[in-house]
């Protein structure tokens, strides 16, 4: 059965005459050279390539659109390939096997695509000093050639993206199960050690919190991937109580900072349909960022309130506030509050900067949105606003 994203078109029966076809064939050496001479000024961040590296398959990528201009073509696989639709059989085509190598040599794709802008280019300005383009056949076999670089454009990139996710999903699977797994170890064997006597609970507690806060980064690197392959934080929505949820968060954050005043205030109705997992992390976050950048001797306030439609989490501390110049660039990745006001307070910076940016994602993926409120006088004050359901058609 053919792809959804590829039309299915009849068979070309009939060759044609083409004036550029043969000027590939005949000037490919002088095409290819203008290749390799751009190519090597292409700045990427991979390995040096030498001159075969740089052409790799150029050659059969010119051969292709030379194939291709000699063949007749019907209107529907003209408009087919111009959106990069065109019929193909299995085997990777010259366009994706480039994606391949150039993967490998660093190349971005951005860098990949502007190779073939410039092979457009040197192949347009060396027919037209040859004296190519003058007559109405070689406008046609112009727009037949853009028509064909532009579906090489398109397999490339997609080749290139669905590469990147391939590896973007290794990269999770791997992270999430050879480096979670030790860590649920060293987890267990300190609860065991503190159990039987061996460790005091004292002693064993730098271990856990170490544990603990690489198993939060692996989970933030995890979620920021994800969220960046697929372009959404994935959620699961199950029926559920979101207080219970929130005020297991909340306890169990108080027990790991005992030394902290953390209060919960509930008032309303929080029945609805939720990633409660999610939710938590959500929350979770939010604690932390508020027990980093709060005043130390201040109260952090978690506050549920509801609506017939949707429920608001908010969590409220006192603190440095956070300049309007500022409010958005903390929620993008690897981004962090503002330089010093974590010390000001005596806190240890954690992870990557990826906790508030995630927090919107989670929020976002519910249909929702993070609402940020900071002021000197009143203290900042993070509130998520959760729809009970999914959007339909969502």
């Amino acid at each position: 059965m053919p792809s959804p994203d590829v039309i299915d078109l009849p068979q070309r029966t009939a060759p044609r005459q083409s004036a550029l076809a043969d000027f590939l064939r005949t000037h490919s050496a002088e095409i290819l050279a203008a290749w390799d001479e751009f190519a090597a000024t292409v700045d990427h961040e991979g390995q040096p390539l030498d001159a075969l590296g740089l052409r790799d398959h150029a050659a059969e990528i010119l051969h292709t659109i030379a194939l291709d201009l000699a063949q007749a073509q019907s209107p529907a696989e003209q408009d087919a390939k111009g959106k990069g639709l065109a019929e193909r059989d299995g085997a990777p085509t010259p366009a994706e096997t480039h994606a391949d190598f150039r993967i490998i040599a660093g190349f971005a794709v951005d860098a990949m695509v502007t190779e073939y802008r410039a092979l457009r280019a040197s192949v347009l300005r060396i027919w037209a000093t040859a004296g190519g383009a003058t007559t109405a056949a070689d406008l046609q076999d112009l727009t037949r050639f853009n028509e064909a670089i532009d579906q090489a454009i398109a397999e490339s990139v997609a080749r290139y993206t669905g590469q990147t996710r391939t590896s973007t999903e290794l990269f999770i699977g791997v992270l999430g199960h050879d480096v979670r797994n030790p860590l649920g170890t060293i987890l267990l064997s300190a609860d065991y050690l503190v159990r039987s006597g061996q460790l005091s609970r004292a002693a064993a507690a730098p271990i856990v919190n170490a544990a603990t806060r690489i198993r939060s980064i692996i989970e933030q690197v995890v979620d920021y991937t994800r969220a960046q392959s697929d372009g959404v934080m994935p959620i699961v929505r199950l029926p559920g109580n979101l207080h219970e949820q929130v005020a297991k968060v909340v306890q169990e954050t108080q027990v790991r900072h005992p030394d902290r005043a953390i209060r919960l205030s509930v008032d309303g109705d929080f029945e609805g349909s939720w990633d409660e997992g999610r939710i938590g992390q959500l929350l979770s976050n939010l604690i932390g960022n508020a027990l980093l950048y709060g005043v130390r001797d201040g109260e952090i306030t978690v506050k549920m309130t509801s609506a017939p439609r949707e429920v608001y989490v908010a969590v409220h501390n006192f603190g440095v506030p956070i300049q309007p110049a500022d409010r958005e660039r903390i929620f993008q990745p690897m981004e962090r509050g503002r330089p010093g006001a974590d010390k000001e307070h005596g806190a240890e910076r954690d992870g990557l900067g990826l906790g508030l940016y995630i927090c919107r994602e989670i929020v976002r993926s519910h249909g929702g949105r993070l609402v940020l409120d900071s002021a000197e006088e009143t203290g900042t004050t993070f509130t998520a606003v959760l729809p009970r359901s999914a959007a339909r058609g969502g």
